[in-house]
């Protein structure tokens, strides 16, 4: 394990996390994204029900079997909605590509962010 200085700044906003399917299923990591966003002040962080799903991107899935990747993303959007959450965090671009699109889809104001985000927003060196 890498020492780890804890950022300072608070987000006060409640966060779930979308594992993606080849980090979670191939490389077996799923507590090290818990563990960053738990360090940040005031982040609530909710479990997401049915995490070990996929959300339907997985690479050419979507266009490939684009109905089954629709369903799939409707699944994990109603999954976030359930937990009541402002932010949808993740690590891989494809998963918030369909995050993005399934929740926009149900009218939804939860934003999607990437994890590194979150974390440079709390360390204050975000510009944006």
């Amino acid at each position: 394990n890498l020492s780890f200085t804890p950022p300072n700044t608070k987000i006060e906003k409640r966060v779930t996390y979308q594992d993606a399917c080849h980090l979670g299923n191939a490389q077996r990591i799923t507590d090290a994204p818990r563990q960053l966003l738990r360090a940040i002040p005031g982040l609530e962080l909710a479990e997401l029900p049915e995490a070990g799903i996929c959300c339907g991107s997985a690479g050419t899935y979507s266009i490939t079997q684009k109905e089954m990747s629709l369903r799939l993303g409707t699944r994990k959007a109603d999954n976030v909605l359930s937990t009541g959450a402002d932010i949808v965090a993740t690590g891989n671009p494809g998963c918030a590509m369909q995050m993005e699109n399934a929740l926009r889809r149900t009218g939804s104001a939860t934003q999607v962010k990437y994890v590194v985000d979150l974390l440079d927003e709390a360390y204050g060196t975000s510009r944006g």
